[in-house]
């Protein structure tokens, strides 16, 4: 069967995959941060060496971490994220958007550090 390159991703998309799976990735070597906060370990090292966070993540956690990063992404030009607060309507809600401002740049400079990624430059960073 001959090989069909699959069409290209727009920028967008290829960001949302790369933030996703950096948060998925971030769940499974949580190096039981998540666990800790329930006030108890239950970490497992795994063959690597890594603390591993043994509870899985449950059906709502995943759709409600992707809802988080799709609307991340949405933000993720200086446009985008200026329209979002010129519509936000409280404090509370600018903040958010700050937030996830905030958070989509942040896993772009660890996907950036750990060579994941090229840098992105305009028009989704600043600079």
């Amino acid at each position: 069967m001959p090989y069909i390159k699959p069409p290209p991703r727009s920028p967008s998309s290829e960001v949302f995959l790369r933030v996703a799976t950096t948060v998925w990735l971030n769940h499974l070597r949580c190096r039981v941060r998540r666990c800790r906060r329930d006030g108890h370990c239950l970490g497992k090292v795994a063959a690597s060496g890594l603390l591993l966070c043994i509870r899985p993540m449950k059906t709502e956690e995943t759709r409600e971490m992707l809802d988080f990063v799709t609307y991340t992404v949405e933000l993720a030009t200086p446009e985008a994220f200026a329209a979002g607060l010129a519509m936000a309507k409280t404090d509370e809600e600018r903040e958010m958007i700050t937030f996830r401002r905030r958070v989509f740049l942040y896993y772009h400079q660890e996907l950036a550090k750990a060579g994941l990624e090229e840098p992105l430059g305009p028009p989704f960073v600043e600079g």
